[in-house]
């Protein structure tokens, strides 16, 4: 049988070179809806998040009427940034640390102190928009002028959350554990090691031990078209022995109750959902050499209130399989740099990380 067709990867330039990932922020980062996290810490009025998307800071604020707005972080009197702390809470309105311009929740300017109304016209000075919306209680921004709705572009993914929305519901869960890690790697690679698992026999261990179709190589279960994976022996907890004193949250019908849900959303969110509880993973890009990866456990809130039910032993296999994945992406961020590698190739199974490079493509070639 004649060999199949060469599948090419991209060349080892497209992780390492600067101006690759000055097309990808133009391009992907600005132009898509870009994920930041959870929005647990925006719930009243005053609350701020501040965060850092791929080199520019931006800050999400909850308005009187509760209505999440986002905005540039820079003053439009002399360019200072409004607010460092990377969260917290305003009185009202935010202040310039610099020369006390104010603006409203809403991002209109309020406030000059000695310089008079007459000299500046307010009105069109309000703070730069970033337009932020919530799905399901995820955090999402698009620094594009007029953005397809939020929910428009997660049906559209190949692999749409909104069917998973019901799980938890998802909405409902809130933040029991957050880990930040940087990472020596391009967030390409990241997203490439997790639409694969040929690694994982490798790589994985205890998880191919709780996952058996992962042993296999394989991400999707055949047979199945709901895009679950079945947990050893009818478990219900992503941990080592595949159980947990936590109780199976609503909306798993039984058959689902013993599965876990693993998507990707393009470009930077990665969403594993188990019957206990959920994890969401936000790949935040530094330069094309780091990445920062922010992990979120997300939990029922009678979890989190009941002292008999423990969710630690969640967090701490989930972290021993993420410190597993990060050496393997740093190594590859070591391989890549070589002259030698002009490219690599996809195997079957590589078809996520294939289908993923060309639509990455189509899409940082695209001057528009």
């Amino acid at each position: 049988m004649a060999p199949e067709a060469v599948r090419a990867t991209l060349p080892g330039t497209d992780y390492v070179d600067p101006a690759v990932f000055e097309l990808e922020r133009e391009r992907i980062f600005f132009k898509r809806w870009y994920y930041l996290g959870r929005a647990d810490a925006l719930a009243e009025p005053g609350d701020y998040v501040v965060y850092d998307v791929a080199g520019e800071s931006i800050v999400v604020v909850c308005g009187k009427d509760r209505v999440l707005r986002g905005f540039y972080n820079v003053c439009r009197h002399r360019g200072s940034r409004l607010c460092e702390p990377e969260s917290g809470h305003v009185r009202g309105a935010i202040k310039c640390p610099y020369h006390a311009w104010t603006y409203s929740l809403d991002g209109r300017l309020i406030g000059t102190p000695m310089v008079a109304e007459e000299e500046v016209d307010r009105s069109s000075l309000g703070l730069w928009p970033v337009t932020a919306d919530v799905w399901a209680g995820f955090l999402f921004v698009n620094f594009s002028e007029s953005p397809e709705p939020l929910v428009d572009t997660l049906a559209a993914e190949p692999e749409s959350p909104l069917p998973l929305e019901r799980f938890g519901p998802l909405g409902e869960l809130r933040v029991g554990h957050r880990t930040v890690v940087d990472v020596s790697a391009n967030w390409k690679v990241h997203v490439e090691n997790f639409n694969e698992c040929l690694h994982c026999p490798t790589v994985h261990p205890e998880l191919v031990a709780v996952v058996p179709a992962y042993r296999r190589g394989d991400v999707l279960e055949e047979g199945r078209d709901d895009g679950g994976v079945a947990i050893t022996d009818g478990g219900t907890s992503l941990t080592r022995t595949g159980r947990s004193s936590l109780p199976v949250m609503p909306g798993f019908e039984e058959h689902e109750a013993t599965s876990i849900y693993s998507i990707f959303v393009f470009p930077n969110m990665f969403l594993d959902i188990s019957p206990t509880s959920a994890i969401a993973t936000c790949l935040h890009p530094r330069g094309p050499e780091k990445t920062t990866v922010v992990t979120e456990y997300l939990f029922r809130q009678e979890v989190l209130d009941d002292p008999d039910l423990d969710p630690t032993e969640v967090i701490e296999f989930n972290e021993l399989v993420n410190e597993q994945d990060f050496v393997v992406c740093e190594r590859v961020q070591r391989g890549v740099r070589s002259r030698a590698f002009t490219h690599g190739v996809y195997a079957r199974k590589d078809e996520l990380p294939y289908a993923f490079n060309q639509r990455y493509l189509a899409l940082r070639e695209t001057a528009s």
